[in-house]
This record gives C-alpha cells, structure tokens and sequence, in this order.
C-alpha cells in the first residue's frame, strides 16, 4: 500500500515540475518576442527618420500586442540634424503555475 502512495505521490511532483517548466519556457519565449518588437520598432523609427506618424502607428500595434510603448524625442544638434530617440517597451513577465506577474521594460535608443 506504501508503493502505490510514493509512486502518486512521485507522480504529481513530476507532473508539477513539468507544468513549471512549461511556464517558464513560455515566459522566456514571450520575453524574447518582446525584445524582437522592440528591435523591429527601433528599426522602423530609424528608417522612417523619427517620423510622428510611424511612432504613433508602432505605439498603436504595441498595444494591440499587448505591450506599452513610449518614445521619447532627443535633439543633440544645435542646427537640428542629428536626432535620437529612446525606446522603451514594457511587458508583463508571467508564469501563471506560480501566479507570477512582474513588469519588465526594455530601453533602447534609436540613432
């Protein structure tokens, strides 16, 4: 009768550390979307040359995706030519086995 209750007992610990496992792996796969948008907005400001219009459509498609964005506007020429921008997205980190929810940012600069 002891066998039976160590090979369940066996069991569910297996199958809660798989289940953790698995939010992990999603958490990180999330994390790592999140960078690739926010190397893929800097990259479209870049191309677009700090255009309002596109900064406005990328903070648009963030939340749609559920990310908050923010892009802030730098000048650090007298005459006007040289700009940057910094990047900042925000993203939840979450592993819902734990209940763990925390907000991440990544900042960039886009030159």
């Amino acid at each position: 009768m002891g066998q039976v209750l160590k090979t369940y007992l066996g069991l569910f610990f297996l199958l809660l550390i798989g289940l953790v496992g698995i939010g992990v792996v999603a958490a990180g796969m999330e994390a790592a979307a999140a960078r690739d948008y926010h190397a893929d907005v800097i990259s479209e400001i870049e191309c677009s040359n700090f255009n309002a219009g596109v900064i406005a459509a990328c903070k648009s498609q963030a939340r749609k995706n559920g990310y908050e964005l923010a892009v802030a506007n730098y000048v650090y020429d007298a005459e006007r030519n040289q700009q940057m921008a910094e990047v900042i997205l925000s993203y939840d980190y979450a592993i819902p086995v734990l209940n763990l929810v925390s907000g991440h940012e990544i900042r960039g600069f886009a030159r």
